[in-house]
């Protein structure tokens, strides 16, 4: 077995430890992690596994705490509207504000009310948006101020968006990368797009549902976003919704 190791910076690197992980017979999960010394031996022979020992949480942590470490290539300084950047996520909040709204509906049941085809200029609530692998989440929340992790996430009231934020990217290009620069491509490939459907049974309490709630949004009914029709997510705050970014079990 051979590899090699490409770096950003020029160096020489050697071979230390193994970790071996094990998975119990009959299910695809990994269960158990042994951590070995290697023995690299001379310029001429194989590098040799050692007996190891049991992987626990501190030794694991460790392991990952290093590997971390080295593959930070700059930390940078972040905006004020990023709110969580993880190993495989972006969160951040758009402030409350006016928006280009495009829609391209079609009829729904016959009779009902329906946007159509248009577009318009209308007021948004605040927004905390998240970028993760090649998806996107997107949820509403009250107020001006910068969101803090007890913060309240309610369901954005707008259509392409499914009950958990998950929003329908279709045709949407999906931007290459979550870093935190890469968050205004998130937001204009999301803002860019066409609303075309519900994908939500009540994204808004608003007579006459979200059809409606659009319609006369884009009349220009409302001077500024609305706050009383945002929908609350029962138990999601934007502390939790990190933590489960972050994998972390909620007790």
């Amino acid at each position: 077995m051979s590899f090699e190791v490409h770096d950003c910076a020029a160096m020489s690197v050697r071979l230390r430890t193994a970790i071996l992980l094990y998975e119990t017979h009959g299910y695809p999960h990994i269960s158990y992690a042994t951590i070995h010394p290697v023995d690299c031996g001379d310029d001429n022979g194989p590098p040799v596994i050692r007996a190891g020992r049991p992987a626990d949480r501190s030794s694991l942590k460790a392991v990952c705490a290093s590997l971390l470490k080295s593959s930070r290539v700059r930390s940078g300084v972040l905006a004020d509207n990023i709110l969580s950047v993880g190993l495989e996520h972006v969160v951040w909040w758009q402030r409350p504000g006016k928006r280009t709204y495009f829609f391209d509906c079609r009829p729904s049941a016959e009779g009902s009310v329906n946007v159509g085809k248009r577009a318009g200029i209308g007021p948004t609530p605040g927004i905390v948006f998240v970028a993760k692998d090649q998806s996107m989440w997107a949820y509403a929340v009250k107020g001006n101020n910068r969101p803090d992790a007890d913060t309240q996430l309610y369901h954005l009231p707008a259509m392409n968006v499914w009950e958990d934020g998950k929003i329908c990217t279709g045709s949407m290009p999906i931007p290459e990368n979550t870093l935190a620069e890469s968050v205004s491509a998130w937001e204009k490939s999301f803002w860019d797009s066409n609303f075309s459907h519900p994908n939500h049974p009540k994204p808004v309490n608003y007579k006459g549902g979200i059809h409606q709630f659009c319609i006369d949004l884009l009349d220009g009914k409302f001077k500024k976003f609305p706050q009383r029709v945002l929908r609350p997510i029962k138990g999601l705050t934007l502390g939790r919704l990190v933590d489960r970014l972050d994998g972390v079990t909620e007790g």
